[in-house]
């Protein structure tokens, strides 16, 4: 499985490079767009384990959800998406795409880094 320091360093890379989010056509973020962008959590989900089913719950829902086809597809990505610390990580990662300007993401994602001693 992943470490924490690696899914940063991975979801971190991946956004910085893509610079764009991942939506529909109605702004809704998506793991992975008709673009071909992917979120933060949709970076992390192996191209033959993703599956469109996936797509409409973000990771904060399982804060307190014990499983799903989102926790599942990670799982068989090398994430452990049942660890609460993991899925906690996840859900700032996710707020980092969801919720900030493209602009923003380096300061967020190295503040991030360093708030879980990563950087």
């Amino acid at each position: 499985m992943l470490s924490a320091r690696e899914i940063y360093e991975r979801v971190s890379a991946h956004l910085l490079k893509q610079r764009a989010v991942s939506e529909d056509d109605n702004g809704s973020c998506r793991l992975r767009s008709a673009h071909g962008r992917k979120c933060a959590i949709g970076s992390l989900v192996s191209d033959d384990v993703y599956d469109p089913d996936i797509e409409g719950i973000g990771i904060s829902y399982y804060r307190h959800a014990r499983d799903g086809k989102l926790l599942q597809a990670l799982y068989a990505s090398n994430v452990n998406a049942y660890d609460p610390s993991i899925v906690e990580l996840l859900i700032e990662l996710e707020q980092v795409h969801d919720d900030a300007s493209v602009d923003q993401w380096p300061h967020l994602l190295n503040a991030l880094g360093r708030r879980h001693a990563f950087i």
